[in-house]
This record gives C-alpha cells, structure tokens and sequence, in this order.
C-alpha cells in the first residue's frame, strides 16, 4: 500500500517531498555504486595503467594505452627489457608509441628469415611467463600444462622432477638476464621441461633480444651519460639515434671508437652462447688447456671426454648449456683469445646478412621496403621534443624557435630559465630581480618571485610578446616547451619541413630513415612488435579483461580450502544463530523473568563495544579450550548474538497470547508451541536473522585470521587478503569484486524476505 494517498499527490507540497526524497536516495545511490565502479575498473589494470583514475579503462578505446599494456606483459613487466630493445627510446612502459607507419614488407622479409632460420633458446624470451603479482598468459598456460601431465597431482611432478614445490603456484621459472655471462638453458629435469615449452611456442610468444640495443645500454649509454650528442663529438660517428648503433660480428679494428666498448663487452658481459670462435684459434685454446691441466687424462675426467692428446681438442661449434668445458671456454675468451678471433653470434647481424643475400644493392632494399615518408601529409608534430632522432630533434626546435611560436607551449619547468631571463633584463640591487619593473613594463601585479612564470602561449600584448620570443629562442629548453595536435600547427610543420628539405627523400635521408648500407640496417624491433600487436589486439585486449580474475580463480577453484572452510562456517553460524537466538528470546518473551529488561539492556551493551575489542578475551579462551583452527573457534563465540535476541524478543512478544492459551488448552508443550507456533509463525524475522549470521561470517576477517591461523582452516576473506599480500593492487581489486558476488546475490534474491522482516515487525 501506498505511503501517500490519491489526495495528498495532488498537494505540490508533497510532490515537491517526494521529489526531493528521491533525488537524496538517488545521489545517495550514486555514492555508493560510483566507488564499486571505480573498483571494477581497477580489477581491470596492471601496473602501467593504475594511476590512470577513470570508470572505464583507457585501454578499452585506445589502442597506444592498449599497446603500452601489452609492451608491459609481453617484457615481463621488466623496463630494462624494454630498454634494451628499443636503445635511447623508452624508458618505462607509460612511454611506449606505436609506429606512424607500418611496413609490411619489411615484416614479410622478416618472416621470411625466421623460417629460414632456426632460432635457438638464447635467441628470444618467452613473453608473458611471469609478472609481479599477476599470472601472465604464458606462465597460466605452462602451469595447465605441467598439472595434464601430472594427473593435477603435485606429488607426481615433485617425484617426476625430483622437487618440493608445496603448492602448484610455486612452479614459476623467471628467464630475466639471458644476454648476461652467468645465464644458463638447462635442457633436464623441471627447467629443461621449460626449455621444450619455450621451443614449442609460436612466433608471437617469442619476444627476441636485441643485442645491438644491449651493447648501447650496457657499454655506451652509460659512459657518456646517454647523451648521443657527446657519444658523437668523443667518437666522431654521426649517429642519428643510439637504434643506429649495431654490435658488429667482429671486433673492430685498431683505431675504431667502438673497439675497447666492445672487446669490454665481449669479453666481460655477454653470454658465452652468443660468442664463437674460428677454427683458427684452436692452437690457442689447446695451448691454454695443456697449461692448466697438463696431463690429458685429468682433462678428459673432468670433460668427460676420450681425447688421446690436447692437438685433437677443438672449440666446440655448438657450447653446451653447462659443464667444465663451458667454463674453460668462458675463461679463454675472457683472458686469453686474441680479440681478431672472438665473433659474436648475433640475430641482427644474421638478419642482415639474409637482407644482403637476398636484395644484393641497399637501392634494391629501400625500394622493396618503401621506409621513411612518401608524402609530407603523412608527417604529424611530435607533441614534445624528438629525443630518439638528432636531426629530427633540430628540425622541431627550430620550428619551435621559429614559425612554430604561435602554436608552441612553455611548461612550468621554464620558470628557473624565465626569472634568469628577467632579472638580467631588470635588475634590482645585488644582482636581483627588480619585481617593480617587471610589473611596470609587463603591467603585472606580481608580489613575489614564486609567482612568476612565463605565459604558456605567445601573448598579445607586444612588449611582452618581444620578450617572449627572446626567451623562447635563447634560453628555452627542449624539455619546457610542447604542441597540441592543432591542424593549423601540424600544417605549419609540414610547410617548414617542405620549405626546408624541398621533397620528402631529402629529408627522409636527412633523419637516416632509409639505411645507407646493410650494416646500417637495426633490428626492426618496434616494427616486428606493433605488427604482431595488430595482427592480435582483439585476444591482447581479452586476455587484460579477464587476466586479473583468472589469477584469482586459479587461486580459489585450486586451493578450495577456503571455499570449502567458508561454506561450512557460514552454514554453522546459520544453524546456531537460528537455533540458539530464538530459544534465549523465546524464554524472556514467555516465561518473563523478573530481569528481563535488564537482561536484555545487558544484550544491548554488549553493541556499544567493537568486535576487535573481543578478539583478544575470545582467543585466550579458545586457546585454553584447545579450540583454535576449528570451526568451533569461529562460531561458538558468535552464537549468542545480543541484537538478534532483542529484535527476537520485539517479534515474539507481538504474537497473539490468545494463541499460544488455546494451543495450552489442547495439551500442547513448550517445545511444540516453540517449533511448531512461534518459529513458523516467525519465518520473516528468522530469515533476517539468517542473512544477517551469513554477512557476519561470510565477511568476517579479523577474527578468523586470529583463531585460525593453520592454511587449511583459512576463510575465503583469509585467503583473500594473504593473496593481496604477494598480487598486484589490481589483483587484489579483482579478489574483492569476486568475493562481493554472493553477498550481492544474496541481496538480489532474498530482498523481498528482507523487507518483510523489516516491514512486518513495525507493523505488528
């Protein structure tokens, strides 16, 4: 029935209440779903993209977040990774762009080379076999893999591979430095198992190493502070990009730059499987076997060989994963191989090699590749300065300094550069900035220095426009200044540009977009990646929606404990909080003690004092009892509930006396007047009292985590928050959305009882 009668919504009064009633229950719903929402959207992130605070996922709808979330994965989560692949570039995931341009046939061509060659275990990592705090693709799918094999029965993997995993989460391997020295494939047991995963993987699983972008982090980039400038004027190249550097296959010879970077690098830091030697360094490395072991038969137990004398060894063309021959053969290259003889088994070098083959003239190559800009309408402006392209670089800051000052825009870091600029302009008593000038010549109203900034665009007024343009072109930094994406702006760099280079070959020569030699040509890494990311974003963008929850329900469905715990407690704090609640308010409801009031004033206090204040009496007491890690321990202090007894003893007293007379006057008992009358009489509060014992438990952390500290006891919100201890954030989002899904069922489905519960005592 209706609150409100026919007549009184015919008042404007109260259709003016009512409305207002219901925009506060509105923005009060608001309230509370906005922030549910915020925690779905974040259950959907990783690590990259969880400071980006928005209810739908950024990568959802764009494709470059998507493609910064992938980069993230498919490295590993591992940024120096990243930087090695792409040298000089990006430094972190959140920096990561997709190509303008796409080059098919350059992929074609690099297909083409991978069918033709094989690649070894060193050639490539596997992508996404392990993360932080998340179950990646890969890592999911070998983990599947192993428990098939296995009969999903860890004790018949530990005996297989002869270890102790304690849990199938365990099972984890982490390929990190495997361009380094002390790096090692084993082809046996449980890695070697991993090793046969690795090798089965398809082409886009298989994220290759760039050894040319390995040798500039790892030698040149930090030697001269990763500035490509002063790389340049030390060594007299004229590199465009760090990308142009190539690790050749041979030491270079006497007198090159590269040379001492090299030989450092080649001797010192990369992996052994990446170097080989040529059969004429065999006297060599015979001659330094015969000093160390002397006698043939001590060499050939410990290399488990049948040499007859030292002149038949030979340096192997194929390096074991491991072992003493490994170990010499390091020692060798690192102190005793001439430097003529060390080669480096490189996937880029090879690569070009193939390129050389099959296209013979460099003409040949850039005209079946089509690189660089074919149309100056292709070109778009770089929002911020160029920074992996020095003639680039040059070009934008001298549009910025020039034609381009109506669009650009100076950032706030500027301010240090403005203030010198202005105090050399207007200068106060001992070398300071005289503010009374600047506001007289700029008609401003500054009080302090820390109020001055430069204007973010050209300003109208001229004589501050004069010396705007002076900042901008003498002390401007590349970093302070950026464009938008204006039309105007991107034709006025397109003009610049053609005014400039005249036609798009010339400037495509002048940025070293199309190579000038086979050895010139990098390892088209970002090319391969935004390739493979196109040809598969529709399962890429799938696998970021649902990656977070497989995690965690791996977590639950293969360690049901806490499934299985929660059930059971949840069902057992039902049944005594239906059972024994009633009993205590059936008794002070009928029998009517002398101090019922102030027993039930006794059950009332007991809610002014918070749970957690109980937990300490409630497991000293459980402990003498010797009932901590059962299930005892979770529902007997609980099973007496003060406010379920008053709401108890409000329903019951509401029930007719006549009733319970007549049931008297016909011989009935208190047991059956109590089961049979006042519990069926009193389904609608029993069942609010039901929901109420299942939220308590089913929600119930602290308590449980306290008296139940054994695994195989924990609770679902136990085993919930031990999990967000070792996950992601975002991992942990999804954790808590999974376990709001029966508490928000419950709801959904039992409403109707809930209200009735509510409804039917005020009435009564």
């Amino acid at each position: 029935m209706s609150i409100i009668g026919k007549v009184g919504r015919r008042s404007n009064k109260v259709r003016v209440l009512n409305l207002s009633i219901h925009l506060v229950l509105i923005i009060g719903a608001i309230t509370m779903v906005y922030p549910f929402l915020l925690m779905i959207s974040a259950s959907l992130r990783s690590n990259v993209d969880g400071g980006r605070l928005s209810l739908i996922p950024k990568y959802l709808h764009n494709d470059e977040a998507l493609f910064q979330k992938y980069l993230e994965s498919r490295y590993n989560e591992e940024s120096s990774r990243l930087a090695d692949n792409y040298a000089g570039g990006w430094l972190s995931f959140a920096e990561a762009r997709l190509p303008e341009k796409l080059y098919p046939t350059l992929i074609k061509d690099w297909q083409e080379f991978l069918a033709a060659r094989s690649q070894g275990v060193y050639d490539y990592y596997v992508a996404e076999h392990y993360g932080r705090g998340v179950y990646p693709l890969n890592q999911r799918r070998y983990r599947k893999l192993l428990r098939q094999e296995n009969d999903n029965d860890l004790s018949v993997f530990n005996r297989r591979y002869n270890t102790g995993a304690q849990s199938w989460e365990q099972i984890v391997v982490e390929e990190k430095e495997i361009l380094g020295r002390n790096y090692v494939s084993v082809s046996d047991g449980y890695l070697g198992r991993f090793q046969a995963f690795k090798k089965a993987l398809g082409e886009h699983h298989r994220n290759y190493v760039n050894l040319d972008g390995a040798f500039v982090q790892m030698e040149l980039a930090p030697a001269y502070g990763g500035d490509l400038a002063t790389f340049n004027a030390a060594t007299g190249l004229q590199l465009n990009s760090w990308r142009d550097v190539v690790l050749s296959e041979s030491c270079p010879p006497e007198g090159d730059p590269l040379r001492p970077a090299w030989l450092h690098y080649v001797r010192e830091a990369l992996n052994i499987h990446h170097i080989s030697l040529p059969a004429s360094a065999d006297p060599a490395f015979q001659a330094m076997l015969k000093e160390k072991y002397a006698d043939i038969s001590l060499l050939n137990s410990t290399w488990h060989t049948n040499y007859a004398d030292f002149s038949e060894v030979r340096i192997p063309q194929q390096i074991p994963d491991s072992g003493a021959m490994v170990e010499d053969l390091t020692w060798f290259v690192e102190n005793a191989a001439a430097p003529e003889d060390l080669q480096v088994s490189n996937i880029g070098n090879e690569f070009r090699d193939w390129l050389r083959e099959k296209h013979r003239t460099i003409s040949a190559l850039n005209a079946s590749w089509e690189l660089g800009y074919d149309h100056w309408e292709e070109l778009s402006l770089p929002a911020s300065t160029p920074a992996d392209n020095i003639a680039r670089q040059s070009d934008w800051l001298e549009f910025a300094r020039g034609p381009g000052q109506a669009w650009l825009e100076l950032l706030p870091s500027a301010q240090s550069e403005w203030l010198a600029l202005l105090t050399e302009r207007f200068p106060g008593q001992n070398g300071k900035l005289d503010l009374s000038k600047v506001n007289q010549y700029l008609g401003s109203n500054y009080n302090s220095e820390e109020d001055v900034y430069p204007s973010p665009r050209l300003p109208r007024e001229p004589r501050s426009a004069v010396l705007w343009r002076d900042f901008v072109e003498q002390r401007s930094k590349p970093n302070q200044m950026k464009f938008s994406a204006d039309k105007e702006a991107v034709q006025a760099w397109q003009d610049f540009l053609r005014v400039k280079y005249t036609a798009t070959d010339s400037m495509n020569q002048a940025w070293q977009l199309v190579p000038a030699s086979f050895e010139g040509i990098p390892l088209p890494v970002q090319q391969i990646e935004a390739q493979t990311f196109w040809q598969h974003k529709g399962q890429i963008r799938r696998e970021f929606l649902t990656r977070n929850y497989a995690m965690v329900l791996d977590q639950m469905f293969n360690d049901a404990r806490s499934l299985r715990n929660t059930a059971i407690y949840t069902l057992l704090s039902i049944l005594l909080a239906v059972t024994v609640n009633p009993l205590a308010a059936y008794a002070l409801s009928r029998f009517k003690p002398r101090l019922s009031y102030q027993i039930i004033l006794l059950f009332m206090l007991t809610m002014a004092f918070p749970a957690m204040v109980m937990g300490i009496p409630n497991f000293l007491m459980l402990k003498r009892l010797n009932l901590l890690n059962t299930f005892w321990a979770l529902v007997l202090p609980a099973a007496a509930d003060g406010y379920f007894i008053f709401l108890l003893k409000g329903f019951f007293d509401s029930l007719p006396r006549e009733l319970y007379e007549s049931a008297s006057l016909d011989g009935a008992g208190e047991i059956r007047l109590f089961w049979q009358f006042t519990l069926y009489l009193s389904k609608p509060i029993l069942a609010v009292i039901a929901l109420g014992a299942f939220n308590a438990a089913y929600r119930n952390f602290l308590f449980a985590f306290i008296v139940c500290q054994d695994q195989s006891m924990w609770t679902l919100m136990v085993h919930i928050y031990e999990l967000m201890q070792r996950a992601s954030l975002s991992v942990g989002y999804a954790a808590l959305v999974i376990a709001a899904i029966p508490t928000l069922a419950v709801f959904v489905f039992f409403q109707n009882i809930i209200i009735r519960g509510i409804v039917i005592p005020m009435e009564k």
